[in-house]
């Protein structure tokens, strides 16, 4: 290693040699086999916020860069060529192959508690390890490591990759849940009515569920005002008239973010969307001189409102029913924030001070 001939490292409670410490530090030349497979199965999603918490040579940041996530890569030790700290809250936390290299069960517990610091409420923390596979009941010694810290009972993914490392990932709590009443609506007739209630309101926001894969199928249309949430079973309730005349109304402005996606969905059933705003151009342009500035709708309720969401169930199977209690609060939340974001980006006008001569 090039100019470090003469320095000592400490690695492990132990001091190295910068010749010894380049000689471990070897470059990990392919990434660890779980992380395309959690990609794969949507688990990961390009845009979300990635640290790799001690990732040594840094092949899994690569193959996370290449693919277009934001990705920081940590490491404490000068050799490995990581050692800007990180900052802020990440979408996953990523520890791989690094409960070999700790040596003892608290350094583990110290190091784990440190990582599980930068999850953001909503996000994810996971252990991709080979030593845990060896252990009994690594989700218990996972629990035992981590409590207290705010984390959910752990998942363990076995890919039997060639690695034979198994995967332990844990969500961080304290994410948005819904501050007002959710109704659920598979009746013609209550959504005809809904609708119709809705044509009298000034502002509601809208949001939509569908299947993943093309051509995508509505499942679910969510509308909120300022007190209440409803969401509409879209595979139950078939005539979506009310739901044209709705939209179409140019009375009421409809609140959206990412409103392309919407109109394309509404467009197959021959509806279009009147009187749209998008809150995705809006948080654009007002942070447009911030190169890194994300505009994904958890990262501008974050930025704008200070409150996590969690998008994992973005990817869950919303054609089953019935639905699940966390399905229908993320269903909820994605159309309650809107209306918070709409009063965020368009505040009230402060009191004009009149003097009377």
């Amino acid at each position: 290693m090039t100019g470090c001939n003469h320095e000592n490292f400490m690695l492990n409670d132990r001091i190295f040699s910068s010749e010894e410490v380049s000689k471990r530090a070897r470059p990990r030349a392919e990434v660890a086999p779980a992380i395309p497979r959690m990609a794969q199965d949507r688990l990961l999603e390009k845009g979300q916020r990635v640290l790799c918490y001690g990732c040594g040579n840094g092949a899994d940041v690569a193959w996370l860069k290449s693919r277009r996530f934001r990705v920081h890569g940590y490491d404490p030790y000068p050799p490995f060529g990581y050692t800007d700290p990180p900052t802020g809250k990440y979408d996953w936390v990523f520890l791989v192959y690094l409960m070999t290299r700790l040596k003892s069960d608290q350094k583990r517990r110290e190091t784990l508690r440190t990582a599980a610091g930068f999850v953001r409420p909503g996000g994810r923390l996971a252990i991709i390890s080979r030593w845990w596979a060896r252990q009994p009941e690594p989700a218990t010694q996972f629990q035992a490591m981590l409590e207290g810290a705010g984390l959910d009972a752990p998942e363990v993914l076995n890919y039997e990759t060639d690695d034979n490392a198994i995967v332990v990932i844990s969500r961080m709590s304290g994410a948005y849940q819904p501050r007002n009443p959710v109704t659920w609506v598979d009746d013609q007739d209550a959504a005809a009515a809904l609708c119709a209630r809705l044509a009298r309101e000034p502002h509601i926001a809208l949001d939509v569920e569908t299947t993943l894969d093309e051509p995508r199928i509505l499942c679910t249309i969510q509308f909120s005002t300022a007190d209440h949430n409803w969401i509409i079973d879209a595979l139950a309730v078939k005539d979506l008239a009310p739901v044209k005349a709705l939209l179409e109304n140019p009375a009421a402005m409809k609140v959206i973010h990412n409103a392309l996606f919407e109109e394309q969905v509404f467009s197959k059933y021959g509806i279009r969307i009147i009187n749209v705003y998008d809150t995705l151009p809006v948080s654009r342009k007002k942070h447009r001189k911030q190169s890194d500035a994300g505009h994904k709708l958890g990262d501008v309720c974050e930025r704008e409102l200070g409150i996590y969401l969690d998008k994992s169930l973005q990817v869950s199977d919303w054609t089953r029913r019935p639905l699940s209690p966390e399905q229908i609060a993320y269903a909820a939340v994605d159309a309650e924030v809107l209306m918070a974001l709409y009063r965020a980006f368009n505040p009230p006008e402060p009191p004009q001070n009149l003097t009377l001569f």
